[in-house]
């Protein structure tokens, strides 16, 4: 049976498209042949959903037992056909759970396929990396076949926000030859592990250090090209890495005056109502001129557009309400929230089209569905709109002092990070 179906495939794919405003993969995939992934995990369940989006052929994934329990989860999980791993912390275990699942595991990667799993063992939002688990490395020195070791980060714009960016960074395979030798020995698995470790860092926005990962995030961010949700991810974690060295480097002194000038410059955005991406903007009258006709188009289409979307925007809401009153971390929001979307919408839809079919018969009811599906073309036009009025604060904020304040604050870092510029 392959890893993952032409089914499972498409799948993916669409529910990558309906979540995700921009999904990128940046690094070579291997077309072939035994591969382990090993992957950071700061998004839940969507962590999976995007490699599973981008990779051809996908990973099969590994994954913790307890998501066989979870109802809306079953048909994705005969779809994907993931290899569960038995935890001590879910509950009582069979003393042969771990090698039955690295059998399973060796199964697959004799059969040529690929195998992706989540080193850290747990999703978080901490800046660091967790502590890393060395089952990636044992299955990887125990395994009957020679195995490419692939590590991949994964970058988020906002990553519990609906229509964001996300990014798959694949790194070069990690050397093991030397260590395959040594068999199961603890200290090839140890010096493995850390290899793992010290690939995926880079591939990422993670760091060692918490409070300077988080300054040379945002510091990346204020230099940004682009809205978040249509961001250079590269681009902002080339930045982020970059960084990270030379914000080491600083007194702690001068570092603390960097951190308040981040974030006065933060205050001031949120204050002007623009983008960092939009400090530097000139608005040139041949631009305006280029915007002008889309953007009246996508006017006379706006009633039509709150038309269409009307109907099924309370599902939509309902969907982050609740998820905002479980007040969850963050770094399971958005697994909460495509989850119910994909309970709580279908069933809204349904409830609709039965509403319609008894008032209108069989053509309110396809009227309905024919109402859902418009409703997601329309969404990147809706999008677009979004954009237009941004674009027009923008403009009106383009002499607002706030706005040259920024642009010499920009300068400024531009100027003490010559390497960050564009």
């Amino acid at each position: 049976m392959p890893a993952v179906t032409a089914m499972a495939r498409r799948v993916a794919r669409a529910l990558a498209r309906i979540w995700f405003r921009s999904l990128r993969c940046e690094g070579t995939w291997p077309a072939d042949g035994a591969r382990l992934v090993v992957l950071n995990h700061p998004n839940g369940l969507v962590d999976a959903l995007v490699p599973a989006a981008l990779l051809d052929p996908p990973p099969r994934f590994v994954g913790k037992a307890t998501l066989w329990q979870v109802a809306v989860l079953r048909p994705f999980i005969g779809l994907f056909d993931p290899i569960p791993v038995h935890r001590r912390q879910d509950g009582d275990v069979g003393a042969d759970a771990t090698a039955r699942t690295f059998a399973a595991v060796h199964e697959a990667l004799s059969r040529g396929e690929a195998v992706a799993l989540f080193p850290e063992g747990v999703s978080h939002g901490a800046r660091e990396l967790a502590p890393l688990k060395t089952g990636a490395a044992r299955i990887v020195l125990s395994s009957p076949v020679p195995v490419q070791l692939v590590p991949a980060g994964l970058v988020y714009a906002e990553r519990e926000t609906f229509r964001h960016s996300a990014l798959l960074r694949l790194g070069a395979a990690i050397p093991h030859d030397d260590l395959r030798g040594r068999g199961l020995d603890p200290s090839a698995v140890r010096e493995l592990t850390e290899r793992i470790r010290g690939a995926l860092e880079p591939l990422t926005l993670h760091g060692p250090d918490d409070e300077i990962a988080r300054l040379a995030e945002r510091v990346a961010w204020l230099l940004a090209e682009a809205p978040a949700e249509g961001a250079d991810l590269e681009r902002v974690r080339a930045r982020v890495r970059r960084l990270e060295p030379k914000l080491r480097e600083l007194e702690t002194s001068a570092r603390d005056e960097l951190q308040r000038r981040i974030q006065a410059a933060s205050e001031t955005l949120r204050a002007a109502g623009i983008r960092p991406d939009q400090i530097d903007d000139v608005y040139t009258r041949a631009a305006v001129m280029r915007w002008l006709p889309g953007f009246a188009a996508r006017l006379l289409l706006l009633p039509l557009m709150v038309g269409i979307g009307a109907p099924f925007w309370p599902a939509y809401r309902l969907t982050g309400s609740i998820v905002e009153r479980l007040a969850l971390d963050r770094d399971v929001q958005a697994t909460y929230k495509l989850l119910l979307g994909l309970v709580l919408l279908p069933a809204w839809i349904v409830t609709l089209a039965g509403l319609a079919a008894w008032r209108f018969g069989v053509a309110g009811a396809a009227g309905v569905g024919l109402a859902a599906a418009l409703a997601f073309f329309a969404l990147p036009l809706a999008e677009r709109v979004r954009e237009d009025v941004q674009a027009i604060r923008g403009f009106f904020r383009r002499r607002d002092p706030r706005t040259q304040l920024l642009r010499a604050e920009r300068e400024r870092l531009l100027a003490a990070f010559p390497d960050l510029a564009a």
